[in-house]
């Protein structure tokens, strides 16, 4: 079974920096240690935040959606509207009237459809989903509800989407991400091709993508040989989405509020992810989408930039052992 990608990275780095990795999980990888000299420190994969330099009241906060938002706004950063919603009543007692599925339902009507539905405290794409109708939303919250507590409506936005990478208060990389796509190979329907992807998507550990993500084409159609059909909603690598590009340089109008972003929330590290939704795409019309607290580095190593990778572990190590 292949170790965590933390784990490999910080086995990396401590041999880059003359420290000593111990596995503390019999070889999975979901709990090691690092030390060097008199000094160690704890890290892991899985539920345990990647980056040790972050603190657990900075990490959990940006692990929430709305108390995110919340913070950001608050900081004059612009954020997606939403709303919060709950997928069942198991602590509604603990909580103010105008939340539950009911409320979410009557939301999204005055809204108008389509909305964007994501889990409250979800991760790699899971449940991000575009929700048509009413019926599709009791449907998408009889779902959700099997994995989440709760969910967030918001509108559905066309923009493109950007990740800005923080580390100690300065922009590491910047990236941008293209929608999943079914690709024709002229002789298997939409559904079918739909059906094979979900299948590595589950894999991984991450919710299927729904039929609705077809849009207006006919699920029994069949797509000629290379036909791209892309599929809106999610962008996550984990959700079968992929690179478009990655670069050390960020645009400072995209620099500028990931770095109040990752402030706000109290994070050493931090991914900020954002749409421009400005009609030219010149960054003049940005929005926060959220702020990752413990971001993979899986783009860095599909760019085959394992050498980044390997100088944010280093960097931090040697914060966390020097100190």
């Amino acid at each position: 079974m292949p170790i965590p990608d933390s784990a490999r990275h910080a086995r990396d780095a401590a041999a880059a920096i003359d420290a000593r990795f111990e596995d503390l999980d019999g070889g999975n990888g979901y709990l090691f240690r690092i030390s060097r000299n008199a000094r160690s420190v704890l890290g892991g994969g899985g539920n345990v935040c990647t980056y040790p330099v972050n603190s657990a009241t900075a990490y959990t906060i940006s692990r929430d959606k709305a108390h995110t938002k919340t913070i950001l706004a608050a900081h004059g950063i612009p954020v997606i509207p939403g709303a919060l919603f709950f997928a069942h009543d198991r602590r509604a007692a603990l909580r103010t009237p105008g939340r539950e599925a009911a409320d979410a339902l009557r939301h999204a009507e005055a809204q108008g459809y389509p909305v964007f539905c994501k889990p409250n405290h979800g991760s790699r794409g899971a449940y991000a989903e575009i929700v048509s109708s009413a019926d599709a939303l009791r449907d998408y919250i009889a779902r959700v509800a099997a994995d989440f507590e709760s969910f967030l409506i918001e509108p559905v936005l066309e923009g493109t989407e950007h990740r800005i990478f923080v580390q100690d208060g300065a922009p590491i990389f910047h990236s941008t991400k293209a929608a999943p796509a079914l690709v024709g190979d002229g002789a298997s329907t939409l559904e079918q091709l739909l059906a094979a992807l979900n299948q590595l998507v589950r894999q991984d550990g991450v919710s299927a993508l729904p039929v609705s993500v077809l849009g207006s084409h006919d699920p029994q159609s069949i797509p000629p040989v290379g036909a791209r059909i892309a599929l809106p909603g999610r962008r996550n690598l984990s959700a079968a989405g992929a690179i478009e590009s990655v670069s050390e340089h960020a645009p400072a109008a995209l620099a500028q509020p990931a770095l109040a972003a990752v402030q706000a929330l109290g994070l050493n590290i931090g991914a900020v992810d954002m749409f421009d939704l400005s009609p030219a795409r010149d960054f003049t019309d940005i929005v926060v989408i959220e702020v990752n607290g413990n971001p993979g580095l899986r783009t860095l190593e599909l760019a085959g930039r394992t050498d980044l990778i390997r100088t944010i572990w280093t960097n931090m190590l040697n914060t966390c052992l020097d100190s």
